[in-house]
């Protein structure tokens, strides 16, 4: 009796080093939480999506691990991608909730001396940006619509597609016509 099962298909694994970027791409979701693996894959310049695709399933295995190294790697002041150099460490913290252009409040250092990385603060877009974004995206959406309709206006009066539309609407008129339930007829009292 056997004691392995052959195996079949594609052996996994590719045998590639991406540890460096699934490093990066831990410290940029590290960075901004809000941010998803594909993403995270792609602002690295990445394109193909197979190696996107492999990249994010290597990451996913290892998710928790690599989050962990990049926060620890963020709080120590080491290099993160995208930025020359190393993180600046300082006193000074935002409270939650402050807009960016708040002055910062200073705290006390922590007790084992090593100052706090904070990450970048991200500029938060001008009140007039949003509505003048929604307004682009209402327009975008209508102009999208009104297309629909002149191309769809235009497919329906091409002769064949006429013949078609005319032939399914008389198709299933016959079909209704046919699969009506018929009435039981009336018994005859004598």
């Amino acid at each position: 009796m056997p004691i392995m099962q052959p195996r079949y298909g594609r052996p996994r694994g590719t045998g590639l080093d991406d540890s460096r970027r699934l490093e990066d791409i831990a410290a940029l979701l590290a960075a901004n939480p809000a941010l998803k693996p594909t993403t995270a894959i792609r602002s690295l310049g990445v394109e193909d999506p197979s190696v996107i695709r492999r990249l994010r399933d290597k990451f996913r295995m290892d998710q928790t691990r690599l989050l962990a190294n990049a926060r620890h790697r963020a709080r120590d002041g080491q290099r993160t991608p995208g930025r020359a150099g190393r993180v600046r460490a300082t006193t000074h913290r935002r409270p939650e909730g402050v807009r960016s252009n708040a002055p910062a409040v200073p705290m006390a250092p922590p007790a084992t001396d090593i100052a706090v990385a904070t990450a970048p603060s991200v500029p938060l877009l001008p009140s007039p940006l949003p509505a003048v974004l929604c307004e682009f995206g209402l327009w975008a959406l209508t102009t999208a619509i009104e297309q629909h309709a002149v191309l769809a206006r235009h497919w329906l009066q091409l002769p064949a597609v006429e013949i078609a539309m005319r032939n399914q609407l008389a198709y299933g008129a016959f079909i209704v016509a046919v699969s009506k339930p018929r009435k039981p007829p009336k018994p005859r009292i004598h």
